[in-house]
């Protein structure tokens, strides 16, 4: 782009901007039992008021957050629930 040269008068200058998209982080993991170290499947998790459960593989995941800081419950009957 060049200089901007304004004659006597009204100018008009029209431009388009192109957004930048926000940054994004995602989280994933694995839940397994302290004691036999097997995955663990129906834990709720619990972020930023957004929840998921693990799956049969004890994986879960959140995609989309605002990069920060962040406090996340794990919770499921018969265990402790964990906050990190």
């Amino acid at each position: 782009m060049g200089d901007i040269v304004l004659v006597e008068g009204n100018n008009t200058l029209d431009v388009q901007m192109v957004p930048i998209a926000p940054p994004v982080a995602n989280l994933y993991g694995v839940v397994t039992d302290t004691e036999t170290g097997y995955p663990l499947s129906s834990v709720k998790v619990s972020i930023d008021g957004l929840t998921t459960y693990t799956d049969v593989n004890g994986e879960y995941g959140f995609t989309g957050l605002n990069p920060g800081a962040y406090t996340i419950q794990f919770s499921k009957d018969g265990y402790e629930t964990l906050v990190r």
